[in-house]
């Protein structure tokens, strides 16, 4: 049984929010798509690391950066009706560029941990919804303990609570990476509109720092 499905896949499909009256009477058909749930994975923290902030690519200032190519992710929070969430816990973790998870029960030893990534970092939405990390481009990589072994697309996970509650629980891709058609659980999210929220283009990020990328996400939930 892979990780996958000893979690349990559950992906949101094209049906999702649909039937949903909004404030105003405004139907979900006519809003804002909800952002598909996607598997927390087996490597949110158990215990949150003793320094975290939202920036992944050194644990310390002075520190040395992390391996991989610097990149600045942006998003906004918003409900259906287009209103932006301010206030909000949006929180972020993956694996460092050898892909290992800074988490003890990864334990790929064909993969050396690095150990200048921080692997997750958290923020509040301003009052117009948005956010922003800075970490490195995902990579690809495998789990062997699996049988048979599963090949993950590059990917960053991202969790999303209002007023202590999880809202919602999901992953972030990459367009373009020839993995991604292959990938098990994005190959659940089937309705284009939705996957194109999951799935943004990496570009340049020189506007934030020489030589970084950026990608920017819009999530929408139900709060």
């Amino acid at each position: 049984m892979t990780v996958i499905d000893r979690r349990g896949l559950v992906v949101g499909g094209g049906a999702l929010g649909l039937g949903l009256v909004l404030p105003g009477g405004l139907s979900a058909r006519q809003a804002r798509p909800l952002t598909p749930p996607q598997i927390e994975g087996p490597f949110y923290p158990y215990d949150l690391p003793p320094i975290y902030d939202t920036d992944l690519v050194k644990v310390r200032a002075g520190d040395a950066a992390a391996l991989g190519q610097v990149t600045h992710v942006t998003g906004t929070l918003w409900r259906p009706d287009s209103t932006p969430v301010g206030d909000a816990l949006v929180e972020i973790w993956q694996c460092d560029a050898n892909g290992r998870y800074r988490h003890p029960d990864d334990q790929e030893a064909s993969r050396t941990p690095d150990p200048r990534f921080q692997g997750y970092a958290r923020t509040t939405t301003g009052p117009d919804g948005a956010f922003h990390f800075r970490t490195i481009k995902p990579v690809s990589y495998t789990v062997t303990a699996a049988s048979p072994p599963l090949v993950r697309a590059p990917h960053i996970h991202v969790a999303v609570s209002t007023h202590g509650a999880r809202r919602l629980t999901s992953q972030l891709y990459v367009a373009g990476e020839p993995l991604n058609d292959a990938d098990m659980a994005l190959a659940m999210v089937t309705d284009p509109v939705l996957r194109a929220g999951l799935v943004r283009p990496y570009g340049d990020g020189s506007a934030f720092e020489a030589g970084a990328l950026a990608a920017h996400y819009d999530l929408v939930i139900l709060t």
